[in-house]
């Protein structure tokens, strides 16, 4: 149990970081692009992605929509991103 003035302390340190969440956010949409293309392992920033990382990139996501943060603005920033 934490008091509600504790609340919004607990949020920022349990949340993604702002760059934790970038990243996310861009291995998402990369990978819905990489899926359409029949891909199962592509690229971003140099690294191989597969399905357990963007697993772990959606679960990212939806924990970041949980503490209300803005998700649709970097999905909106980052839509351009393609798998490598």
């Amino acid at each position: 149990c934490i008091h509600p003035l504790q609340v919004a302390t607990v949020q920022k340190v349990f949340s993604p970081s702002e760059e934790e969440l970038s990243w996310a956010v861009r291995c998402v949409i990369a990978g819905r692009k990489a899926e359409a293309q029949g891909r199962g392992a592509w690229g971003l920033d140099g690294k191989m992605i597969d399905a357990p990382v963007v697993g772990k990139a959606n679960a990212i996501v939806a924990k970041a929509e949980a503490c209300a943060l803005d998700v649709h603005g970097l999905m909106k920033k980052w839509e351009s991103v393609e798998p490598e």
